[in-house]
């Protein structure tokens, strides 16, 4: 019988972080937010990038589709101006929260990928006076008997004088020097997002 109550509560629990989560983020979009240009961001990192890109800007966010020879990833970068949001919550509660909802949306985007097929997952906040940082990415490593699928999904996010930069992708393919590639591009857009 404890066995049973037991797992029922740990499953309230997880119910009500997600619909704590989903609260805080339908309120901050509800907020009084606007979003900033990001060209120049994308622009700069995006120089010497071995994939093809497509890039479309809609809604304040910059989605870049890329391909290469052996797969294909998404970025997207957006920036938030938090100034006249009056969000009733702390600096590490927002990048947390905002975190882990861009990482959970982008790593949906790797199509027939769980959760168990994640081989490394690592996530970081760190807090500096009135800056924030939020890090957390993971590597995909599958194989199916035929061929094996390599993936990697991260989101790197800096909240610093009421701005918010997000830079959150994920590629996926059976080229394990492509997936290096991915993870240097990702590397190179956070390196230039402004901390």
């Amino acid at each position: 019988m404890t066995d049973l109550s037991s797992s029922s509560d740990s499953d309230s629990k997880v119910d009500s972080e997600k619909i704590q989560s989903d609260t805080f983020i339908a309120e901050f979009f509800d907020s009084n937010i606007s979003f900033e240009d990001t060209s120049e961001l994308v622009t700069e990192s995006m120089k010497g990038c071995s994939f093809e890109s497509e890039k479309d800007e809609s809604n304040g966010i910059q989605k870049i589709m890329l391909k290469g020879k052996n797969g294909g990833g998404i970025v997207n970068v957006l920036c938030i101006d938090l100034s006249q949001s009056n969000l009733d919550y702390d600096m590490e509660y927002i990048l947390e929260n905002f975190g882990d909802y861009y990482f959970g949306q982008t790593s949906a985007q790797m199509s027939g990928i769980t959760e168990d097929d994640f081989v490394s997952n690592y996530r970081m906040t760190t807090n500096v006076y009135s800056k924030g940082k939020y890090q957390q990415y993971g590597s995909v490593q599958k194989s199916d008997g035929m061929a094996t699928q390599f993936g990697y999904t991260e989101t790197y996010a800096v909240l610093s004088e009421n701005k918010l930069t997000v830079v959150s992708g994920a590629y996926l393919g059976t080229d394990m020097m492509e997936r290096q590639s991915f993870s240097q591009l990702m590397g190179k857009l956070a390196e230039n997002v402004k901390y």
